[in-house]
């Protein structure tokens, strides 16, 4: 898979028009071609152009979107970007250690990676379509990169990462439930998982949040596939069949001896 199909930057409400049109630039000078704008704030106007440079390429192609989930409707694997700490956030690994384990372990997968806007970065929500985040080395003393020099960083340390000179094998005849799921799938069988774990009261309606979070990280170190997603929304349907009646269902194929499935 070619890098310009595997890797996207997608910038989320990006407030100057500035930092877009660097970040195009960073794109081409490390080889990557798609930009992703998310609700911008700016435009890709004049002075865009002129800090993209030799990017311009790169500018013109960039896509704009809605929101975070339209971005990411083609990728199956996101990864979002902090600086900041808290319970959400704890996770993140440092950036060259987190994409050496990208180059080896996900080249079957279409990679985001996800920046914030330049005050606040990323919410807690945007967080909710993000399965890995890292975060980049600074100085204790000042922690805060300008947003487009955290995407050639990204995009540098994926260079030298050795992701670009070893394309991952086609995967076109390969069976397509082995193939890795899209993050929105992904997203809506969570969506469904956690409803029906609030049916059976393992959740509780209102502080969901945290265990959700959780397992959307153990989903993210592990990778998660078609077949796989499918067998959790089998599973999400058979906890909420079975929270609306489906137990007397079962008890009663139990004492006649009748199979259960």
């Amino acid at each position: 898979m070619a890098a310009e199909d595997r890797f996207a930057f997608v910038l989320v409400r990006t407030k100057a028009a500035g930092n877009i049109g660097a970040a195009a630039r960073a794109l081409a000078n490390m080889g990557f071609g798609d930009l992703r704008l998310v609700a911008p704030d700016a435009s890709a106007d004049r002075v865009a152009s002129e800090m993209a440079v030799h990017g311009r390429d790169v500018l013109q192609r960039a896509a704009t979107y809605p929101d975070l989930a339209a971005a990411l409707y083609d990728r199956t694997l996101s990864i979002g970007t902090t600086r900041r700490p808290g319970l959400y956030r704890s996770g993140a690994q440092p950036l060259r250690t987190a994409l050496a384990g990208l180059a080896a372990n996900t080249k079957d997968d279409r990679v985001a990676f996800v920046f914030g806007p330049e005050d606040h970065g990323l919410s807690n929500q945007d967080l909710k379509y993000c399965a890995r985040l890292i975060t980049i080395p600074t100085a204790p003393e000042y922690t805060s990169i300008n947003l487009a020099q955290s995407v050639m960083l990204v995009a540098y340390e994926l260079f030298m990462a050795g992701n670009l000179s070893s394309p991952a094998p086609s995967i076109s005849n390969r069976d397509r439930l082995f193939e890795s799921a899209p993050v929105p799938e992904i997203e809506m069988m969570l969506a469904r998982l956690e409803k029906s774990l609030v049916a059976i009261g393992f959740l509780a309606e209102d502080s969901s949040e945290r265990i959700m979070f959780a397992l959307r990280g153990m989903l993210g170190r592990s990778g998660i596939n078609r077949r796989e997603m499918d067998i959790f929304n089998g599973i999400a349907r058979q906890i909420g069949w079975f929270a609306d009646g489906g137990r007397e269902a079962i008890e009663r194929k139990r004492r006649i001896g009748k199979k259960i499935r």
